[in-house]
């Protein structure tokens, strides 16, 4: 059975011995990813290989264990707003970075990179708003100010 498509997931460890189970010409590449917590979100099967992202770069691995993680609305390379909630975080406008599956808490986590300043910690999903989520005021094509009933006329 395959799993519905895109999930997520990362490599802990290494999943087996040698690397033939990783497209040869994505092996420098997956060899500098795994073993880690990075999640990858696998977005394809052709057959014989899995492709994973994660950010622009992309891997192609065989069928192999992994940690299946929840999945987040949140990926490497998006642009992201940090919650202030009441004062607990600075708020700022950054791109992310990393997104890390944390095995003792049990959740994603991201680091935020702010112009060409890292964040220095580490935030939850819910410390973060997609910017492309953000919610716009709509134009209004005409405004019409009605005089109020108890001001003079001038």
């Amino acid at each position: 059975m395959r799993p519905d498509l895109p999930d997520y997931g990362a490599y802990l460890r290494w999943p087996q011995a040698g690397t033939d189970w990783i497209h040869e010409e994505d092996r420098t590449l997956a060899e500098a990813w795994i073993p880690s917590p990075r999640v990858f979100r696998r977005t394809s099967f052709d057959g014989e290989y899995y492709t994973l992202v994660y950010g622009k770069d992309s891997i192609r691995v065989r069928p192999s264990m992994w940690l299946r993680v929840p999945s987040e609305s949140i990926e490497v390379g998006d642009q992201v707003e940090i919650l202030s909630h009441f004062g607990v975080n600075e708020p700022l406008v950054g791109r992310v970075t990393e997104k890390h599956y944390r095995t003792r808490e049990q959740r994603i986590v991201y680091l935020v990179q702010n112009r060409d300043q890292v964040v220095p910690r580490w935030f939850a999903f819910e410390d973060l708003q997609p910017l492309e989520t953000r919610h716009h005021l709509r134009e209004l094509d005409r405004i019409t100010i009605l005089p109020d009933k108890d001001s003079p006329d001038l």
